[in-house]
């Protein structure tokens, strides 16, 4: 069929027959013989190699094929992990057979194999791998977490609770708190197995879901509750044992508070001792506490099931009794208590659910430990505290006298009697329990178990989670507490500052005040947990893709919620204490920027939010009241042209769109620069988009047509204009005048700026990303610092000996004496030249206190320094304007563009105080101006445009000055066409009928220049509207002479043409 089909296939000649090329260098060699017919701008591949590679090389001379690589995880490592080696798959161009490319060139991943290659980061690393002790699910999370959870409050508190809540309420409480912890554990594991975790606990996670700002602002908060939490539970023990030596009448001192104090001291010290031995030691600890715990529960549960003596009866364990369960399963109050109040007590004994997250870092497999030993460390301490709350309703009455005489007439139950108080029982007795179980000092044995438990875990935890944040460098000048110590890399930095601030808070001796803050503070860090489950299965990012399946966004939000409510529950002004607080972080956090990515939920909502609404936008009707001027701004390379990116980022900041674009042609040469970097610097609102093209106008047509995406497109094209247009190439005068119609042909209105001192820094900023810019520095003191080289005589002096070297001589004239144009030789080729015969440029320095710089203040630029006055030509739009005037030029009827910029600019804090003047052309008589001027402030009242002056002129029946025609005459001589001369053999001239045909216009301009030189010439800033060429009678030379007559030695100003569509209205 593909035969029969080709055959009918005829051919006019061979030139019309397909070729079929295997090579680029057969295309090369056979477009070098035959002349396309049409004009085909051909790019080649060998334009993305290194400069100095200007041909494909041949076969013979063809580097080893490179293989690609099978798949594996090294490859997908992160650089900067603490496991492992750095590894990379093959580049495209390494596939393809191309030499290595510069680091310019290649991927972004491969710019940190130089760091991970070296053979100290690899040794760290490996030494960091294989040294670092790690515990299964049992020892590292289920043991931690049953201890945690199993606090004092088991002993002291659960027998209380049933006697004013009852049974029926305490199972409510002790299933409502489970929910919370399950809830969390479920979002917990789903992000935890949302690829490798490092250490760092909750931190870790959240910092990774929510991003740095929630996540420092978690780390601190939740570092200082575990610091302050192994205070508390010191002096839970400490209390516990005072209260037992003084039954035995055993004192220290005469005030129990002191000896709360001195033993809370010692056991603080035991246990930092204990967690410096290291990892393994307290382990070991935390087992042998367990077992201690176990036989303490056991002890209890055996004691009931003994008959009561009379001791024990009179003070209410009256034993198993359905009766008893049935009395005490209803609710009775007593002091003011209710629910919300007893679900706050109980709460806070199950924050411990993250005890051994808190050591991911010590984990063999934390994906698999922390889901596995969290849950069942739930269920078993839920089911203890359930099955201990159904004993104590079971087996013990509410209230009773306590006195055993009352035994004998059976009223030891009755607390109506006159005179009569009850003092035992569950609502009055916290040691009931001790007074049940099988032995007392077992019990005893047990509460000290389970507050040093808890005190050892947060003295481990704290350290820890504060190594982690440290380590990411968040906030400052916390960096040193990053390092370990050991080859465990034990933070023992933290485990000092820990002990110091638990230290602090156990001299205070009582923390009934803070100990709801504290527990706030873990209740924050589950929230944010729940929340960042939930934030990030909303983002529908393809990386959310946990191996944990048991998770509901949904119900992860309702975790997040409940944490919150139960916050308010335990205290509300504590909840509010610990929102300002954390609030307060995340604030300093967001402002402080830290160069950090993580790939947070954070960016993936800002870019499903950024698609949503692009696509609504899509279906919305434009409306001129909704127009915004959205600017492509061509640049070129944006650090060597500072002054166009501040006039438009002033112009655009928080309001509309600006695209900075970079037109790399062919003779160009790509620095390794990050101008997005720099541009933030310079706080510009900005996206930076970048092109290869063969030629400047067909970049901008390219960019004109497909930068932006759906109605988020320029519709505003901002130049330079072009200072030697008088000097450059013919085609690329051409080029230029050519992408000025393509603009109007596009329907783009059209902004060209000009400085009389030129925009163009290139020669001066060549590839200085490295160096401090200087010019964007907001810190007094970075600039003090930067300068303080200027004080180096050594380094001064070598500067001034390049400048003024003979090698050196031509660079410097081509990098301050252009010599562009005959309007660019005037004011500034002055100054420099009276400047080099004076003084070298780096000594011109003065001490104008009316300067915005300072005296001393130079850039390091290209190993040269730079004077004063090129500075300010620099930043000439990046600092505020005084009191002056910003004159706007309306000369044509353009849409309001020419009015609307202006007005756009006078709104920033840098241009308010200077005033605007609106200049109007009008055809009409000088009679009747006054009139005109009248009609047209209405309509500019009506346009909501305050202005302090309106001149309405009109250049009819007007000369211009002979000086001016003079002017305009020695820009055009070299343009206009010699009677020797054809059309045909330079058809870019201006010809005598092409210049007859303009007359009329070209006067026009010449009685505008002189108008611009009468009324603006001490001015801020000039915004003037500009004609459209007319492309049958009008060319590039002409153009271009008009725009330079009216620019020329004037304040910076900006040309303007709308696209003749309304940008402005008065209607409502």
């Amino acid at each position: 069929m593909d035969n029969k089909m080709m055959s009918d296939v005829k051919f006019v000649n061979d030139a019309d027959r397909p070729v079929f090329y295997h090579s680029l260098n057969e295309l090369d060699q056979d477009s070098s013989k035959v002349k396309s017919k049409f004009n085909v701008t051909k790019l080649n591949s060998t334009d993305l190699i290194e400069k100095n590679e200007h041909k494909l090389p041949e076969y013979s001379e063809l580097p080893p094929s490179a293989y690609d690589a099978v798949p594996d995880r090294d490859n997908y490592r992160n650089l900067m992990s603490l496991t492992g080696e750095a590894k990379s798959r093959p580049t495209l161009l390494e596939l393809q057979n191309y030499k290595r490319l510069s680091t310019t060139d290649t991927d972004s991943v491969q710019k940190g194999l130089d760091i991970a290659d070296s053979s100290d980061f690899k040794t760290k690393e490996n030494q960091k791998s294989l040294d670092v002790i790690k515990f299964g699910w049992v020892k590292g999370v289920l043991i931690r977490c049953v201890l945690n959870i199993f606090g004092v409050m088991i002993f002291l508190r659960v027998s209380w609770l049933v006697g004013q809540a009852g049974v029926g309420l305490v199972s409510v409480i002790i299933l409502l708190a489970t929910l919370v912890t399950v809830i969390t554990t479920l979002s917990t594991s789903a992000i935890c197995t949302n690829g490798e975790i490092r250490g760092g606990g909750a931190y870790y996670l959240i910092s990774r879901s929510l991003g740095p700002e929630f996540g420092g602002a978690i780390g601190i908060v939740f570092s200082f509750a575990n610091a302050v939490g192994c205070a508390m539970y010191t002096i839970g023990f400490a209390e516990t044992l005072v209260a037992l030596l003084r039954d035995y009448d055993l004192k220290i001192d005469s005030n129990p508070v002191n000896d709360v104090r001195l033993l809370g001291l010692i056991t603080i010290i035991i246990l930092f001792i204990v967690a410096l031995i290291g990892m393994s030691w307290e382990a070991k600890v935390q087992i042998f506490l367990l077992g201690i715990l176990v036989v303490a529960f056991i002890n209890f549960v055996i004691g009931t099931f003994l008959p009561p003596t009379y001791e024990k009866l009179s003070k209410g364990f009256v034993g198993y009794s359905l009766n008893r369960l049935k009395e005490n399963f209803l609710p009775d109050y007593r002091d003011g208590e209710d629910f919300a109040h007893l679900f706050g007590v109980f709460f806070p004994a199950v924050t411990g659910i993250l005890a051994g997250a808190n050591i991911s870092g010590n984990l063999k497999n934390p994906q698999r430990a922390i889901p596995k030993g969290t849950l069942l460390s739930i269920v078993i301490t839920s089911l203890v505290y359930l099955l201990f709350s159904f004993i104590c309703g079971a087996a013990i009455a509410r209230e009773t006298t306590g006195n055993i005489n009352h035994l004998e007439n059976n009223t030891f139950l009755d607390c109506n009697q006159e005179n009569i108080t009850c003092k035992d029982g569950l609502l009055h007795n916290y040691q009931i329990m001790q007074m049940i179980s099988l032995w007392a000092p077992i019990i005893t044995a047990g509460i000290f178990s389970a507050s040093l438990s808890s005190a050892l875990a947060s003295l481990v935890s704290a350290p820890k989670v504060f190594q982690a944040v440290c380590e990411d460098k968040i906030f400052p000048k916390i960096e040193y507490f990053a390092v370990g110590r050991g080859k465990d890399n034990e933070p023992f930095r933290g485990y000092v500052l820990t002990f110091f601030i638990a230290s602090a808070f156990i001299l205070i001796g009582d923390l009934n005040a803070i100990a709801p803050i504290i527990s706030n503070f873990f209740l924050m860090s589950y929230a944010l947990i729940n929340y960042s489950c939930f934030d990030a299965s909303l983002a529908k990012t393809p990386g959310w893709r946990p191996a944990f399946k048991y998770y509901n966004k949904w119900v992860s939000l309702f975790g997040a919620l409940l944490c919150i409510t139960v916050m308010f529950l335990i205290k509300w002004w504590a909840a509010l204490i610990s929102f300002i607080i954390i609030g307060g972080l995340h604030v300093y956090v967001k402002q402080s920027k830290p160069n950090i990515n993580w790939g947070s939920s954070t960016q993936a909502h800002i870019f499903r939010r950024s698609l949503e609404y692009s696509l609504k936008l899509m279906s919305i009707e434009e409306h001129v009241k909704n127009f915004r001027p959205n600017f492509l701004v061509l640049t070129g390379p944006p650090t060597t042209r500072p002054a166009l990116c501040d006039i438009v980022a002033a112009i655009t900041k928080n309001r509309s769109l600006m695209i900075c674009a970079n037109i790399i042609t062919d003779n160009m040469v790509k620095y390794n620069i990050d101008y997005l970097s720099w541009m933030r610097k310079r706080k510009y609102k900005s996206f930076y988009s970048e092109l290869r093209s063969p030629s400047l106008r067909t970049g901008a047509f390219s960019l004109m047509q497909t930068v932006g995406i759906g109605k988020l497109k320029p519709n505003t094209l901002m130049i330079g204009f072009k200072n030697d247009w008088q000097v450059d190439k013919i085609e690329n005068v051409i080029d230029y005048y050519e992408l000025i119609n393509d603009a109007f042909l596009l329907q783009f209105g059209i902004c060209i700026l000009r400085l009389d001192g030129g925009l163009d820094y290139s020669d001066l900023l060549d590839n200085f990303s490295n160096d401090k810019d200087l010019s964007s520095s907001d810190s007094e003191s970075d600039r003090e610092c930067a300068l303080s080289n200027s004080d180096d005589a050594n380094l001064k002096k070598k500067n001034i000996e390049f400048l003024i070297s003979r090698q050196n001589k031509s660079n410097l004239d081509k990098a301050l004496q252009k010599k562009p144009s005959y309007s660019y030789l005037s004011k500034f080729n002055e100054k420099t030249a009276e400047l080099e015969k004076t003084e070298p440029i780096s000594e011109s320095l003065t001490s104008n206190k009316n300067s915005f710089l300072k005296s001393t203040e130079v850039i390091k630029l290209k190993n040269t320094k730079i004077n004063k006055g090129i500075l300010q030509g620099i930043n000439i739009f990046h600092h505020k304007h005084q009191k002056g005037f910003v004159d706007v030029w309306w000369t044509y009827d353009d849409g309001g563009l020419s009015v609307l910029i202006p007005y756009l600019l006078l709104q920033k804090k840098y241009w308010q105080k200077c005033k605007l003047r609106i200049f109007i052309q009008t055809k009409n008589t000088s009679d009747n101006v006054s009139e005109e001027q009248r009609n047209l402030a209405t309509l500019l009242s009506k346009f909501r445009i305050d202005f302090n002056d309106l001149i309405v002129f009109s250049t009819t029946n007007k000369k211009p000055q002979t000086s001016t025609v003079s002017i305009y005459e020695k820009m055009i001589q070299n343009w206009r066409l010699k009677p020797y001369e054809n059309l045909d053999q330079y058809p870019w001239k201006i010809s005598e009928e092409i210049y007859k045909q303009n007359l009329d216009k070209i006067n026009q301009q010449l009685i505008l220049k002189d108008l611009l030189m009468e009324y603006s010439q001490n001015s801020s800033f000039i915004f003037i509207t500009i004609s459209v060429p007319n492309r049958l009678q009008t060319c590039a030379g002409l153009y271009l002479s008009q725009l330079d007559l009216i620019s020329y030695e004037m304040p910076p100003m900006m040309m303007i043409r709308g696209n003749q569509n309304s940008v402005l209205t008065y209607y409502s």
